[in-house]
């Protein structure tokens, strides 16, 4: 049951990004793993790195030298990996592989600082949505960048005063994201801590 929540979730969330049009492939596990098993790849290794599990050092710096930009995004995302590897996933040239560090949970408040500035509207818009960011951290990227309400609806800790705007918006989008993370938290997709941050279990 909750595997196919997960797909569910993770099939909505690929709809939405297709549907808005980002530059970068709308599925970078999908993809991802299809370069790496033409690779010969063991699937024990893909598994791991589609599910953000722990990898050997040697591993990730394999996987962010690949050609695949989804390959780069997808262990740029790895919660694992240290703060010095995660830098060599920022400093990627391409947008796309840098949004998968904009979403990685480790990231170092430089890092997080770092990445508001970047010049990429993909790599922010993501970043928006980080649920490891603080409240100051979200509306500091609110007020230097222009981004539309809606990435902010599907971040978990949305704060309460973006939360607010968009409830008294004409915003339909954001509004309906609202609902959905709001439905996904009672259903335990994220779980909150003891400071009230909602992350994934």
């Amino acid at each position: 049951m909750k595997a196919r929540m997960v797909s569910i979730i993770f099939l909505t969330i690929c709809s939405f990004f297709m549907s808005c049009n980002l530059a970068g492939p709308a599925y970078p596990e999908k993809n991802g793993s299809a370069y790496l098993e033409k690779q010969g790849y063991p699937e024990e290794l893909i598994s791991r790195l589609i599910e953000g599990e722990a990898l050997e050092p040697h591993e990730v710096l394999d996987f962010q030298s690949s050609k695949s930009t989804d390959v780069r995004f997808l262990v740029a995302r790895n919660s694992h990996l240290t703060h010095e590897q995660i830098a060599n996933s920022i400093s990627d040239k391409d947008d796309f592989a840098r949004s998968g560090a904009a979403t990685n949970t480790n990231l170092s408040a430089s890092q997080i600082a770092f990445l508001t500035n970047d010049p990429s509207h993909t790599v922010y818009s993501k970043l928006a949505g980080n649920p490891a960011l603080s409240d100051e951290q979200i509306l500091r990227l609110r007020d230097s960048r222009e981004l539309n309400n809606l990435w902010f609806a599907m971040n978990p800790n949305c704060p309460a005063s973006i939360r607010e705007s968009i409830l008294a918006s004409d915003d339909s989008q954001a509004k309906h994201w609202l609902k959905i993370i709001d439905g996904w938290k009672k259903d335990g997709y994220y779980i909150q801590d003891d400071n009230g941050r909602w992350s994934k279990p």
